[in-house]
Parts: C-alpha cells; structure tokens; sequence
C-alpha cells in the first residue's frame, strides 16, 4: 500500500506543478486583458459634459429625476402669443455658409434619397414648427430646436469644431428674413468628450444656452429613450438645409429602418444645414417628441442618420435643460 501512494508521489506532485503554471498564466491574461480594457475610454467617459465656458450643470432635481425615470421629459406648446419684438439683428456676417460636411460623412453630397420627397413648412409659427431654429455662427449655418424655456438641442459639431463656436445666433421659427420670434445669443455651450475630445460620430450632440426665455413663448419638444428596437417608428425630421431658399424650414417624413445602440437610420431626405434638426415621433404621453438628433447623410447602410437618444444622452439633455444660464 505505501508502495503504491509512494508512487503516485511524482505523478501528483507534477499535476500540482502544472495546475500552478495554468493558473499563473489566466492571472496574467486576466491582467492583460484588464490593462487594455483600462487603455480605452468608457462609454461613459464619453458622455461626460464639457462646456464653452469650464461650468458644468449639477445634479438633475428631484421633480425632473422623477421623469428621468420614466424616460420621458414632456413637451410644451408654448403660449401661442407673438411677442412684441423689434426685427432681429441679422448678422450679415454670418448669414452666408452652410456648416461645412466633415469628411467621409456623406456618400453623397445632397443626402436626398430618390426622389426629394420634402416639403417647406411656411407655418413656422405654429407649433412645434415654431420650437425649431435656425443657427448661425462663425462656423456656418444649422438647425435646432428647444427642449426648454433656454436650451436648443443641435448636433456636436454646430457648435464644436475643434474650437467652440463664436458669435452664436439662434433665431426660432425662422422663414427667409422673417424672424418672428426675434433672436437670442448664446451663454454657453455644452457637449461631451467623446465629441470635442474624440470626434466620435456616436457622441455628435450638444445644446446651446440662450440669453433668452424664448421657449416660454415657442414652446419646446419632449424628448424620450428606450433600450429596445425603434424599427418601424415613424420619424419626422425638419430643419434648415443649405440647398433650399436660405433660412427656410423643410420637412420629410420617413420611418426608423435602422436602429443601433447610438445611431438611428432613416430615408429622410436632408442637405447640409440640417444637422441638429430633430428627429421625432409621437406617443400618448409625449407627442412632439425628439427621438435622435439629425447629423449625418448617408453612409454604408443607404440611409441618413442622426444621434441615437439613448439613457445617457437623455440624461444630460435634462442636465443642460435645467441649468443656469
């Protein structure tokens, strides 16, 4: 008997050698492996706020937490009265140039999907017409539109272009010279590190500030998200493109034919100029409201497509809806 178990002394004294080296060696796969997950940014790290001026909002308040869970921030239609307003001071300066299209953004130039199936909106101060902007700045022309009193929802790079835009105007429910709703300036600017670090296309969104109250008047979009498929979902996008009569609204009405986790694809047809322009639906508790900000024409999948209104960036939408000027 001792004979035996003597043995097997070697036998087991080399599987317990080798059961060491395996183990040694996941430890150092593990810790590989850990050290370049650690080397590439989190995605939350790319929502993280950036703003114009270094100040970030705070944390949301307990009334609008409340309807973050619930994924919706609710519309409002305004109070339907012009304002007494002198005309707006354009400023001719920068009443020329379309945002320029960033390379390798576009297939095609125009983003127009078969037969250009848009149609000008001349209502634009009817609701939710009259929530959707016209912006200019040293960087060209844009679309938005508000999601409050002071805050105009665009894409990142309206408002970021390697350096942060300058002389920013925000004119809502614009049509050709005609400013209703006068203009606003902006206070701030806001976007995330994915864009204005990264020049990441799935973090292309940002807000604009305003030195105003406009949204009172004009009222603003409801914005939501949801983890699952928007396939099907209908989706109406207008805005201000750059191949148009200049500063007029346009719109086109499609459907969600693509959804990834950042990015929503529809055949909206669109031009430069309408980036930051909402993409929107409508349901029970939240109609006009903002799914995806338009930024991009088409790509490899056919389609033009905008950013994705996932948890996150609902979550700092709200932040930028409820800061300070």
């Amino acid at each position: 008997m001792y004979r035996r178990y003597a043995d097997r002394q070697p036998r087991l004294k080399s599987n317990f050698l080798g059961l060491l080296v395996l183990v040694a060696l996941l430890a150092t796969s593990v810790g590989t492996s850990a050290a370049q997950q650690d080397s590439q940014p989190a995605a939350s790290d790319l929502h993280t706020i950036v703003a114009s001026d270094g100040v970030t909002p705070e944390a949301l308040p307990t009334s609008e937490s409340r309807r973050q869970r619930w994924g919706v921030s609710t519309p409002f239609a305004g109070t339907d009265i012009l304002p007494l307003l002198p005309a707006a001071d354009l400023d001719a300066a920068n009443e020329v140039a379309v945002a320029p299209v960033l390379p390798g953004d576009q297939v095609s130039p125009e983003s127009v999907i078969g037969p250009d199936g848009r149609y000008r909106i001349t209502a634009t101060t009817s609701y939710p017409y009259r929530a959707i902007a016209f912006i200019t700045s040293n960087i060209g022309s844009c679309s938005g539109w508000l999601i409050g009193p002071d805050t105009v929802a665009t894409a990142g790079h309206c408002i970021h272009n390697g350096n942060w835009a300058s002389n920013v105007r925000v004119y809502p429910g614009r049509s050709s010279s005609s400013t209703p709703y006068g203009s606003c300036g902006a206070t701030r600017l806001y976007s995330v590190t994915g864009w204005t670090r990264d020049r990441n296309r799935d973090y292309d969104y940002g807000a604009i500030k305003l030195n105003c109250d406009v949204g009172d008047t004009t009222g603003w979009f409801g914005f939501r998200w949801q983890s699952s498929s928007m396939n099907g979902q209908s989706t109406y996008l207008a805005g201000y493109p750059g191949d148009k009569s200049y500063a007029t609204m346009w719109r086109h009405d499609d459907q969600v034919r693509e959804t990834r986790s950042r990015r929503l694809y529809y055949a909206n047809d669109t031009y430069g100029g309408q980036s930051g322009s909402p993409v929107w639906n409508g349901r029970s508790n939240c109609s006009p409201c903002g799914i995806a900000i338009h930024a991009y024409g088409r790509d490899s999948t056919g389609y033009n497509g905008g950013t994705r209104i996932t948890e996150a960036v609902f979550n700092n939408l709200l932040n930028w809806k409820n800061a300070p000027k």
